[in-house]
């Protein structure tokens, strides 16, 4: 059962808004799924045998080649207020991806993605990268709401947040063939990421695969083919992270490591669970943790784990100052290093709720915090349905 009033925000899209994208100058062709892992490639686009083998199994991107169109310029302003133009980077090679603002769900994939192809490439190749951001969010379009992004996600510095008017975020959009609609009070966007050569020219299209376990199989993909437009003289010495599938289920028992890495959490068969998936960067989680923490001492309350999905996290690390502050007496809080469990337990925002019946079923999940009361409502309603 799922209660989920916003359910997967940017990972479903209508079809018949955006069956394909047509690259006029290509002549590529790129096909959309109306489900999760939702892309399929043309054939003969993938450019290396490396690129193959770590999309070969259908999740991780290989990437379209756009074969050189010029990309559109714009000029729009960043988390700090500057004005910034495409052209200003000529010379360098072009990260440009399109992130909703206040995104929780695939966004925070597709610029961690970012982030880790560039420590990938290295210090020396990343000084002839750029990484740029566009807004996505029609909604939300104002500097503050940049800068925040930029800062939940440590990436102040390390990138240009862009965004600007409705009418000038609406032409990027539309040059660049940004399906982006708010559907049901929520956004809905093409999760594109474009690499623009040195020449000033589109070179590939990516769209960034919803599962948390891919992060780093994709930002692999990425350093391969940024690293093909970098100068000569620079050749970072790549190692190819492939995707796996992951291999339990919440009907196996698995043991995640404790934040305060005083042993193991077990989730999986055996009692009702409640598991609360998040990051740091989560609207309100702290308050949020916090009240988890009274809930889960009140009485009835299944067994609690809250849940840090690293994937999602800079530098894959759990944010010590928040768990300190956090501090919970009636629940354990375990790390997800790899993604692998989160995927498993079919989440596909953060927060998200999921509670077990003991026997390896999913009864109930919701996307996003819920007041303690209607918590534990809910819950109770699911597990009297269960055993009832």
């Amino acid at each position: 059962m799922s209660d989920n009033p916003r359910k997967i925000k940017q990972w479903l899209y209508p079809v018949a808004a955006i069956a394909a994208i047509i690259v006029v100058a290509g002549g590529s062709f790129l096909a959309f799924q109306s489900k999760n892992n939702a892309v399929t490639q043309p054939p003969g686009n993938v450019s290396s045998a490396n690129a193959a083998n770590s999309a070969s199994n259908g999740v991780v991107d290989p990437g379209s080649s756009l074969e050189g169109r010029p990309a559109p310029q714009f000029t729009l302003t960043d988390q700090f207020g500057k004005t910034v133009s495409l052209s200003q980077f000529k010379g360098k090679v072009v990260v440009l991806a399109f992130v909703d603002s206040e995104c929780t769900n695939i966004c925070p994939l597709t610029t961690e993605s970012m982030m880790r192809a560039l420590q990938m490439l290295g210090p020396r190749a990343a000084k002839d990268v750029q990484l740029l951001g566009i807004n996505a969010n029609p909604q939300a379009v104002s500097i503050s709401d940049v800068k925040t992004y930029s800062e939940n996600h440590n990436m102040m510095n390390s990138w240009h947040f862009l965004t600007g008017s409705d009418s000038q975020l609406k032409s990027v959009w539309k040059n660049y063939y940004i399906y982006d609609q708010i559907v049901n009070g929520q956004i809905d966007h093409t999760p594109a990421l474009y690499i623009i050569g040195p020449n000033g020219k589109e070179q590939y299209l990516f769209m960034t695969p919803p599962q948390y376990a891919a992060v780093d199989a994709q930002a692999s993909v990425l350093a391969e083919q940024v690293a093909k437009f970098l100068p000569a003289t620079v050749k970072p010495q790549l190692t190819t992270v492939a995707y796996h599938a992951p291999t339990i289920s919440p009907a196996v028992q698995t043991a995640l490591p404790l934040a305060d890495g005083a042993g193991a959490a077990h989730i999986g068969p055996g009692h009702p669970q409640l598991l609360v998936y998040f990051a740091s960067w989560s609207q309100n989680v702290k308050q949020n943790l916090q009240a988890l923490d009274t809930y889960a001492g009140s009485k009835g309350a299944p067994a609690t784990i809250a849940i840090d999905v690293l994937p999602t996290e800079p530098n894959n690390q759990p944010n010590e100052r928040l768990l300190k502050a956090v501090n919970p007496q009636h629940y354990q809080i375990a790390l997800d290093k790899t993604g692998d469990v989160t995927d498993a337990y079919h989440v596909s925002d953060l927060m998200w709720i999921t509670l077990t019946d003991g026997h390896g079923h999913i009864i109930w999940s919701h996307d996003g915090w819920l007041p303690i009361q209607t918590l534990s409502t809910k819950v109770q309603a699911a597990l009297q349905k269960t055993h009832g």
